[in-house]
């Protein structure tokens, strides 16, 4: 089980990838939503997330390698990721009518330090916390399905390895 997440070398079929992929999506969402109940651990939420990436990676570059593609093509995941991210984040501001400019505001306000600025910021997207990790989920869920449904599995050796069982 490690190797599948801390390993980007080898072979994954679509339905590992999906329960992975499922499994992270709601380790994101957790992380996303614990700083509702947790204020004060913002930062190390923050630290844990950034460290979900790498099995991000490692999952994708496997996936890529099962359809015969390069682990390069995981740029082209990425950006599409960032498009769909920004969309839906902009979807939430105007369903919930956030306001970024109250958001500088109060960091502005804290003055002091990074913490109290974090904190300060935190304070001010507490309206926009569930919508945003849903929304994410969401784009999560339908890039994975989508790359599962555009991938087809070799079902052959290929230079990237055994074909995934």
């Amino acid at each position: 089980m490690g190797n599948l997440y801390l390993s980007p070398k080898g072979r994954i079929g679509p339905a590992a990838f999906q329960q992975a992929a499922i499994i992270l999506i709601v380790i994101s969402f957790v992380l996303n939503v614990l700083p509702l109940l947790l204020s004060g651990f913002t930062a190390i939420l923050g630290i844990l997330g950034v460290v979900l990436i790498w099995p991000w990676i490692c999952i994708w570059i496997k996936r890529l390698h099962d359809a015969g593609k390069s682990g390069w093509m995981l740029l082209l995941v990425i950006l599409v990721m960032i498009i769909l991210t920004t969309i839906s984040t902009r979807i939430v501001y105007m369903v919930t009518d956030f306001d970024q400019a109250a958001v500088q505001e109060a960091a502005l306000k804290a003055g002091g330090g990074f913490m109290d600025i974090i904190k300060a910021s935190g304070e001010a997207t507490k309206p926009i916390v569930l919508p945003s990790a849903i929304a994410g989920a969401i784009v999560q869920l339908i890039i994975v399905f989508g790359a599962n449904k555009l991938l087809k599995s070799d079902p052959e050796e290929n230079q990237y390895g055994p074909a995934a069982s």
